[in-house]
């Protein structure tokens, strides 16, 4: 019985700071925001945007879609796993000028910290935080929900 109630417990710490998922960017930008899938790609990390969501001043979603000429695109890739929270070596790209940039992830509990920069270091950049999105609520509502 022991056993089992560790690995029970072990086995939500694994997966409590997983980086695979799906992740909404958090830009407050018209009420729109970008549901990423992140999945493992041979050794590294890449992420998808998936859905377009309409959110609340809290980032509740409201509804979202993927019917939108943004889903599909690639908008993270490239990270590879230095430790159970933190993640080098990326690159995110702007949809618009399709520019790559630099980019570093530190998962802390729910929030997903972006930093992407000019430079490799991570110096010249800005921090951006992504919240973590339940998939059984993408699974429940689907494109339905619209």
């Amino acid at each position: 019985m022991r056993v089992i109630i560790l690995f029970i417990m072990f086995g939500n710490m694994l997966f409590a700071n997983s980086i695979l998922g799906y992740w909404m960017t958090q830009e407050g930008k018209n009420g729109k925001e970008a549901i990423v899938l992140i999945e493992k790609e041979k050794n590294t990390y890449i992420g998808r945007i998936k859905y377009i969501a309409t959110v609340d001043k809290k980032f509740n979603i409201i509804s979202y879609t993927n019917k939108d000429e943004i889903v599909d695109f690639e908008l993270v890739k490239d990270f590879q796993k230095i430790d159970d929270v933190t993640y080098k070596k990326g690159r995110i790209i702007d949809p618009k000028s399709l520019r790559e940039y630099y980019a570093s992830v530190k998962l802390e509990g729910d929030k997903f910290i972006l930093r992407g920069s000019l430079d490799p270091h991570g110096i010249l950049g800005a921090k951006r935080v992504w919240k973590k999105v339940n998939k059984e609520y993408i699974k429940k509502y689907g494109d339905e929900k619209l």
